[in-house]
């Protein structure tokens, strides 16, 4: 199931436009995370030294692909020189010590994840004393034409009102496959937008982005 929409969300839109039989599909189409615990891991990159800047990389995810990409923007942040700390957002991380850092979140009804946000807004007063990026996981609005790419972008509205990005990126995250959802359901998550088809992670896309950030 996509992580840019609730499962409610996505039947609520199938209902709107009359796919009761996708209603149906959908409700056994994705492992659900609902009364399910998805791992929040934290993890470190790169040698710490007095020459070396800390950057916090801090996530919010739904079903756990998030996870991954800040793994990876950690991973070559600490190939760059840094000492890159990979945190669950949920958790509270503090900026104490930390030089500057990049926030990324899975998207859910065209925005960061509550926790996220909330995270964003207790730190914002910090967060403007230093550099601080911002990426999206998501598995709608993939596409490079001027619609997809307005509401991709728009993704970080709420993000922007509290500060200013000093790099922004857009990371497809998983959408549902033939394996997990019907026919007919997949037809819906398209006409909405959903452009990743099963684990649409470009892995590439994202040590390139995490190579040209200025920190």
């Amino acid at each position: 199931m996509s992580e840019e929409m609730s499962r409610r969300e996505f039947v609520g839109l199938c209902a709107c436009v009359g796919l009761g039989a996708a209603a149906v599909g959908i409700a056994g189409c994705a492992p659900s995370t609902t009364g399910t615990s998805v791992e929040t891991p934290s993890s470190s990159y790169g040698e710490e030294s007095q020459m070396s800047k800390r950057v916090l990389v801090g996530y919010a995810t739904r079903t756990g692909s998030t996870v991954g990409v800040a793994e990876a923007i950690a991973r070559t942040l600490g190939e760059r020189g840094f000492a890159a700390d990979v945190r669950p957002l949920r958790g509270g991380p503090s900026l104490d010590g930390y030089d500057a850092c990049v926030l990324g979140s899975a998207i859910n009804g065209a925005a960061w994840l509550p926790e996220a946000m909330s995270w964003l807004e207790s730190n914002a007063a910090d967060l403007k004393k230093m550099p601080a990026a911002a990426f999206c996981v998501h598995s709608m609005n993939g596409e490079d034409d001027a619609k997809q790419t307005r509401k991709r972008l728009a993704y970080l509205d709420k993000v922007r009102g509290v500060i200013s990005p000093v790099a922004e990126g857009f990371f497809l995250g998983k959408g549902p496959t033939a394996e997990d959802t019907s026919l007919i359901a997949r037809w819906a998550f398209k006409a909405f937008g959903g452009t990743a088809e099963g684990d649409a992670r470009d892995w590439d896309k994202i040590r390139v982005w995490a190579e040209q950030v200025q920190l």
